[in-house]
């Protein structure tokens, strides 16, 4: 849906400016959201629903050549004081300016293109109620940093795009050992830039095929001479893979990635965390539209998948640490995604989580309800 903010205001620049200059602003609105409702197996371990998410997409055009694209987000439902969970946030607010084809420049608050899911979470384009773990827990999405940088397709028909970015670096202070690096986003909130980093993306497309690389870079000292001094002091090292298929009725995705955090044993005795000298993992899924066997040419789907995930957030370990095996999850995950429309998913799904040490493994039932527009 696109509108004007101000009726009279529109109306004054009408009258002002020339019509084809004015035909070039707008103004659109969109948004996101997610339901569930999650059953734990095991006595007293009542159903619980939550509205996870609600998000509002504001974007405007100013020309043909300059705009401004943002997302604000409420978590839980509501924000309350004195009480946990909830959070109201900014998910993105930056400006592109395009130049060419190949070369636009964006400045704000961005997403790391890191992985699958960080650029792309609407919930009606992933399977499951909720996001894999290992998107969680090894690449911290929703992940966003303050930077500039530019994105961009490679001319010449190679199906190649990029994304490259220096942004404001994470801080070792709120590494931890089950979460990895996760609480150490900064999130565009004072966002400390002792130490700048730097992440991209390289994609390549084709009908039914998109395969990428990421990666991240930067230290994560944020000042603390105790971690070392300058601007990649105590740095971590991300790298990740990802594939994406799709054919007739058929698709499957992947992804791995591994984090070095080479400094991992000076950041445990500075903040007793923990974490991982190296945090590694991936997933593979494979799901296939049943209805498409009923009706081919129908436009609703019915998609039958089953997920598995592996990673581990302490892979590695700094000498004298020993490894808690706890960590080392599996996770498994079987379900349906309906879709009467492209953009809206009702959702079922049965995890089975597991893990090397074999203590607190359980099972959760999951429903769902997501939409975009």
């Amino acid at each position: 849906m696109q509108r004007c903010f101000s009726w009279g205001l529109c109306c004054a620049l009408a009258a002002a400016l020339p019509q084809a200059a004015f035909a070039q602003e707008r103004t659109t609105l969109g948004g996101y959201g997610e339901l569930h409702y999650t059953n734990l197996t095991g006595p007293n371990t009542p159903g619980v629903v939550n509205l996870a998410r609600f998000v509002a997409y504001l974007a405007h055009t100013f020309d043909e050549r300059l705009t401004f694209r943002s997302e604000l987000e409420v978590e839980n439902a509501k924000v309350e004081g004195g009480q946990p969970g909830g959070e109201v946030s900014l998910e993105q607010a930056y400006l592109d300016y395009r130049l060419a084809d190949w070369l636009t420049l964006r400045t704000g608050l961005v997403l790391p293109p890191v992985g699958i899911i960080n650029e792309t979470h609407e919930p009606p384009t992933f399977n499951g109620v909720d996001r894999p773990g290992f998107d969680t827990d090894v690449i911290p999405t929703t992940w966003r940093e303050i930077g500039v940088g530019a994105v961009g397709t490679i001319p010449g028909g190679s199906g190649l795009a990029y994304r490259v970015y220096l942004v404001n670096g994470l801080r070792a202070d709120g590494f931890s050992a089950s979460q990895g690096i996760r609480e150490g986003r900064q999130e565009g909130r004072e966002a400390s830039f002792a130490n700048p980093s730097f992440t991209g993306r390289l994609e390549w497309a084709r009908p039914g095929w998109k395969i990428g690389g990421s990666f991240w870079y930067g230290g994560t000292a944020n000042a603390d001479s105790v971690l070392g001094t300058g601007s990649f002091a105590a740095p971590i090292t991300l790298v990740s893979a990802d594939v994406r298929y799709d054919a007739g009725g058929a698709s499957f995705r992947g992804e791995v990635a591994n984090i070095s955090v080479s400094d991992a044993g000076a950041i445990d005795a500075r903040y007793g965390a923990i974490v991982g000298s190296r945090i590694a993992g991936g997933y593979v899924e494979g799901a296939y539209d049943v209805l498409r066997l009923l009706a081919p040419s129908s436009p609703v789907k019915l998609n039958a998948f089953v997920r598995h995930e592996r990673y581990d957030t302490q892979a590695s370990v700094p000498a004298g640490v020993t490894r808690d095996r706890s960590l080392a999850r599996r996770l498994t995950t079987l379900g349906l995604t309906y879709e009467p429309t492209w953009n809206t998913a009702f959702k079922g799904d049965y995890q089975i989580v597991r893990n090397a040490a074999g203590v607190g493994e359980h099972e959760v039932l999951s429903l769902g309800v997501g939409y975009q527009f």
